[in-house]
């Protein structure tokens, strides 16, 4: 298999794989609204912030800057006092890299 696709390369032509990743073109660009599928904060949506298509040195593989909220504030009614109006008024945001698989 390997020598096939050495093969493949000295010839100037491109894999199957690697026409499909040309033909998908890049979707997740800075702004979108994505959903975290693996880890702590799975199920919770972010907003794609960077994206590093190529990877890194640390990281090399596609993944992305994403920021979310981790918990959001709860319900506050007049009866409550004003320290735990400000207790449940507090936003947990989250900040992370994330491999491309690893969010929709």
């Amino acid at each position: 298999k390997e020598l096939a696709q050495d093969h493949i390369r000295q010839r100037g032509q491109r894999s199957c794989f690697e026409l499909l990743l040309a033909d998908m073109g890049k979707f997740i660009k800075a702004g979108r609204v994505v959903v975290m599928l693996q880890g702590r904060y799975a199920g919770k949506k972010a907003i794609v912030v960077k994206t590093f298509d190529d990877g890194s040195k640390s990281r090399p593989f596609g993944h992305a800057l994403v920021a979310g909220v981790d918990r959001a504030p709860l319900k506050v009614t007049r009866r409550m006092s004003k320290k735990k109006i400000t207790k449940r008024s507090k936003v947990k945001p989250f900040v992370k890299y994330c491999n491309f698989n690893h969010i929709m």
